[in-house]
């Protein structure tokens, strides 16, 4: 059973990244052929569970493909892993910057976007990290 956790090679990692992006967002679809308001009213059991078992799905799928993406890095070749650490340092470093400064602009001009920061932050994040990655890869050849 050991060797065989070890050597799992994580398959069909896009087409299960693509299905969790679908399911977060099959609510907000959902909401349009739906009518919510009568379903919260009358059965809001039913409500929980059509969000909850999609944003369970895509959890689970987004853990998947994070620990299939990890692991790929990690049995790359030492450039490849460089190249991710390095990519990693700068998306950390931009998310703190822009935590920073989104927590200021918001205190002071915005207080409602309080509850969209982790939005915001996660999506400056991805942006950082796949720029560094470029310009690491740059760096590199």
């Amino acid at each position: 059973m050991k060797n065989y956790l070890k050597n799992f090679s994580f398959p069909y990692k896009t087409s299960i990244l693509i299905f969790s992006a679908v399911m977060i967002f099959l609510p907000i679809v959902l909401q349009n052929f739906l009518d919510y308001k009568n379903i919260i009213d009358t059965k809001p059991y039913l409500f929980k569970l059509i969000l909850l078992i999609p944003s369970l799905l895509s959890a689970i799928g987004f853990i998947y493909c994070t620990l299939g993406y990890h692991f790929q890095i990690l049995h790359g070749d030492e450039l490849k892993l460089k190249i991710h650490l390095e990519s990693l340092n700068i998306a950390f470093t931009a998310t703190l910057v822009f935590l920073f400064t989104l927590i200021f602009v918001f205190l002071n001009f915005a207080p409602l976007m309080l509850n969209y920061i982790l939005v915001i932050l996660a999506v400056i994040a991805i942006i950082a990290y796949v720029l560094g990655a470029e310009f690491v890869k740059e760096k590199y050849e």
